[in-house]
């Protein structure tokens, strides 16, 4: 894991929506590619974003490579490596990458990979989402658990510039808890096992400010005070509908 961290200057509110940001491009480069998918990434005003969030966060070089790996490919080429990554076992019966949490944090223990999955369906829950109907992944997939990550960025901005601190204290608690037990768990692995099995430039960059992202997030939130196999419970008043 990188041993970055954000800067200290700016508002937290700003750079509470900048990670929401980032996070939220990262969840679209890691589901399925397809047309719409790559015209939401490389519209200016999703660009004109990306590059302002990685100002705030100093994550302007990382940024900028996802960002010239998206201008220059096209769903036919992303779709390829993206089926060669994720989307189709290798002769020796295996996948290239496995973008699933469980298969990282707690190998074959399949009572322990359930607890894990379930762990985030409840954080679903609690914030009354539900995963789209044309995503037919488990709840621990990288892009999921990436876009949670996007929506309590983005609810602890909205808290905090209405001046809701409990509400906001309560989803720091929760980001703690998603970035201790989920994300920093598995997505150094995860960027490495991409670096191993890929040259597109997409996945690469993509890998590359996915790790540091993480990395200063985990490292700017306390430790969780909550187990990594327990349910998560999302702080009253708090929807993201």
């Amino acid at each position: 894991m990188s041993d970055y961290t954000f800067p200290d200057d700016g508002t937290d509110t700003d750079r509470h929506g900048a990670r929401a940001a980032l996070y939220g491009a990262l969840a679209g480069v890691f589901v399925y590619p397809d047309d719409e998918v790559l015209a939401d990434l490389t519209a200016p005003e999703a660009a004109e974003g990306i590059r302002a969030a990685a100002e705030t966060l100093g994550l302007v070089e990382e940024a900028e490579r996802l960002l010239d790996a998206l201008d220059e490919t096209d769903a036919e080429s992303l779709e390829s490596s993206y089926n060669g990554l994720f989307g189709l076992p290798t002769d020796g019966g295996s996948y290239e990458v496995v973008p699933y949490e469980a298969e990282y944090t707690v190998g074959d223990d399949v009572s322990l990979a359930q607890r894990r999955i379930a762990t985030v369906a409840g954080l679903l829950e609690a914030f009354d989402l539900e995963r789209s109907p044309d995503f037919a992944e488990r709840h621990d997939h990288l892009a999921l658990e990436l876009e949670l990550a996007q929506i309590l960025a983005a609810q602890r901005a909205a808290s905090l510039a209405a001046d809701a601190e409990d509400r906001a204290a309560d989803l720091e608690r929760i980001e703690a808890a998603l970035l201790d037990n989920h994300l920093s768990d598995f997505l150094p692995s995860l960027a490495i096992d991409l670096r191993a099995a890929t040259d597109d430039p997409v996945y690469l960059a993509a890998a590359d400010l996915a790790e540091k992202l993480v990395g200063a997030d985990h490292a700017a939130h306390p430790p969780s005070d909550v187990d990594a196999d327990a349910d998560l419970s999302g702080p009253a008043g708090v929807s993201a509908r």
